[in-house]
């Protein structure tokens, strides 16, 4: 029985834990405009990330996939991109300071919304 009410105490801290991670920083992608460029159809797309939490936000890496296909290799600004595809903040824009937000932007081939998400932070 002690055993049980150990696992049951440990999985509810994971699910706290779990769950402060999401109000303590999120990111909201918003569609900005469309348009054909060379008979295709091209989206900018604005992310803001908020730092929900009273501590300065140092570091963020947000995960894309697939679907995260840039116009090309000049289509995004704001932000800087690693060799895997994750993107994190600049050089020029090295921390989010308490209880504020961040905006970057891009512009992607298609019109599919890209599949974002917070990878990890440090406070």
């Amino acid at each position: 029985m002690k055993v049980i009410q150990l696992i049951c105490a440990v999985l509810f801290c994971l699910a706290i834990a779990s769950a402060s991670y999401d109000r303590d920083c999120s990111i909201e992608p918003k569609q900005i405009s469309s348009w054909m460029d060379n008979n295709h159809v091209v989206t900018q797309y604005s992310v803001t990330i908020y730092n929900h939490k009273n501590r300065v936000l140092k570091s963020i890496n947000i995960a894309t996939d697939s679907t995260f296909c840039l116009k090309d290799s000049t289509s995004f600004w704001n932000i800087e991109r690693l060799s895997n595809g994750d993107l994190v903040l600049p050089v020029g824009q090295p921390t989010i300071a308490a209880q504020s937000s961040y905006t970057f932007y891009f512009i992607l081939k298609g019109s599919t919304h890209p599949n974002l998400h917070i990878r990890s932070v440090v406070y």
